[in-house]
């Protein structure tokens, strides 16, 4: 079945309130220091029961060498996906998979229209779906079942470009990077969809940093293992 993770810079404490909270599947927020610190970066990770995607700096311009490193990272990892912007993909994209073929580059969607939706998914190699970005930024004020017809037309012609998926907890009129359990019926109707198409990649709820603590990381972890639980009870009726 499908897999949740969390989103956080790397460091020992929060890998381990991520643990305690019973995820087992982390993407790490990354900038050009922590990059160029790979090595120790990767030791401190692979001390964690967690499987990662690395996300590249959000800066755009960055010296070769953290190019070099964001390769090296990826692979001492055996990460899942390198994620990164669409201006970062246009900048760095040819240089990254020349660095390392067959990386799985994840380009995600940000502020772009209807059009430039589809036009996105399209024309990049590989992508990182934000479903808070597509309600919030492509589809505002509508609801939710309009989302989810929008998630599932997407996925009927995308799904095999798929890589990563960014799913907090969004709600119309509310903050960023909410837990997943603020928004329970946009969650689970998201999970029922990248189940029917097999999706693999990591699902991440990416909250703020004042919800990464054992309380809201456990509560988004209760809350995917009750979908669970209930998609294995329907598939058994």
């Amino acid at each position: 079945m499908i897999g949740i993770a969390t989103k956080l810079k790397p460091s020992a404490e929060g890998l381990e309130v991520a643990r305690q909270a019973g995820f087992r599947r982390a993407e790490l927020w990354t900038d050009a220091a922590v990059l160029l610190d790979h090595q120790a970066v990767a030791r401190l990770a692979r001390s964690f029961p967690f499987d990662y995607s690395i996300h590249f700096p959000n800066r755009l311009d960055q010296p070769p060498e953290v190019l070099h490193a964001a390769v090296a990272l990826y692979r001492e990892l055996d990460a899942r996906a390198l994620i990164l912007h669409q201006p970062h993909q246009d900048r760095y994209g040819s240089t990254l998979a020349d660095l390392c073929p067959g990386i799985r580059l994840a380009v995600e969607n940000h502020r772009l229209s209807p059009e430039g939706f589809y036009a996105w998914a399209a024309d990049n190699p590989g992508l990182t779906l934000d479903v808070e970005h597509l309600w919030w930024l492509t589809m505002p004020g509508e609801p939710l079942p309009r989302v989810l017809a929008e998630l599932r037309a997407f996925l009927s012609r995308f799904a095999s470009k798929l890589h990563h998926v960014h799913l907090p907890g969004y709600w119309p009129g509310t903050g960023e990077h909410r837990p997943m359990y603020c928004s329970r019926e946009l969650v689970r109707g998201t999970w029922d969809l990248l189940e029917e198409v097999g999706f693999t990649g990591q699902i991440v709820s990416e909250v703020s940093t004042e919800f990464q603590n054992v309380h809201d990381l456990t509560m988004d972890v209760l809350l995917f293992e009750r979908w669970k639980l209930d998609r294995q009870a329907a598939h058994s009726a």
